[in-house]
């Protein structure tokens, strides 16, 4: 695959499940000549499935803390592949040092970090990220720190690794919404332009790969739709609409 590194992420609170998972993931990424570079435990998750399973950002409480440690230790001894962890804030800044802390010494080789507490789950953002306790993260641990969070535009991309001294970038939303965002941060310290509109054509090559790897329809309108900025404050036009009409149809629908 050309697209690397490649890691996998899953999520659970059973230590032996978990390590089993991770072998088999590792077995069969390897038989089928994929590989796999990494493999993530999903720590942030703050959707009510999560909840309900307790697992993602529910393992965050201090009496899971425990249980987390056996799970990045029985993973990172059961493959010969890094373990890495994502995680959002806790209560307090001290708290999610000394969590974060205790997954490096457990054996997780590289760490992400969401910006913002778990909030509630139907308003799980709960404000702007705190990238100064991202900072503080990074200085406490010798792992690589990726920053999540406060991404929408490529400036963003070089304010937040100046801020926060992080190894690297993660993006959601503003990803989904401008796929070309890393390309276009990386043209901005260039000093090139990167203001053009390439969102059109990067929905019809989207499009391309999603029609190579037989992706649901209903995910590809999504998808399309993020990218395009299409939502009810549109007008009612469709992705449709605006790819084959181009893409100055975006505001006026032709």
């Amino acid at each position: 695959m050309e697209d690397r590194p490649l890691i996998v992420q899953i999520c659970g609170n059973d230590p032996s499940i978990m390590a089993r998972a991770a072998c088999l993931i590792e077995d069969f990424c390897n038989n089928k000549s994929h590989g796999v570079d990494a493999i993530d435990i999903n720590l942030g998750c703050p959707q009510k499935r999560a909840a309900e399973g307790h697992y993602g950002s529910y393992l965050l409480e201090k009496k899971d803390w425990k249980l987390v440690q056996e799970i990045v230790e029985s993973m990172s001894k059961s493959v010969n592949i890094p373990i890495s962890c994502k995680i959002r804030l806790l209560q307090t800044e001290s708290q999610t040092v000394e969590f974060a802390k205790l997954l490096e010494a457990a054996g997780c080789s590289l760490l992400a970090v969401h910006g913002r507490q778990r909030g509630s789950q139907r308003h799980g953002r709960k404000g702007p990220a705190d990238l100064d306790q991202i900072a503080a993260v990074k200085r406490a641990l010798t792992i690589p720190v990726i920053a999540n969070g406060n991404v929408r535009s490529p400036e963003d991309i070089w304010i937040n690794l100046e801020k926060t001294r992080a190894d690297g970038i993660m993006s959601a939303e503003g990803l989904l919404a401008n796929p070309a965002i890393f390309k276009q941060a990386l043209l901005l310290r260039e000093g090139k332009d990167y203001q053009g509109n390439p969102l059109r054509q990067v929905a019809l090559e989207y499009l391309d790969l999603a029609e190579e790897w037989k992706v649901p329809m209903d995910v590809q309108e999504q998808h399309v739709s993020h990218i395009l900025g299409l939502s009810s404050a549109t007008g009612g036009a469709s992705w449709q609409h605006v790819l084959v009409c181009g893409s100055g149809c975006r505001t006026d629908h032709c």
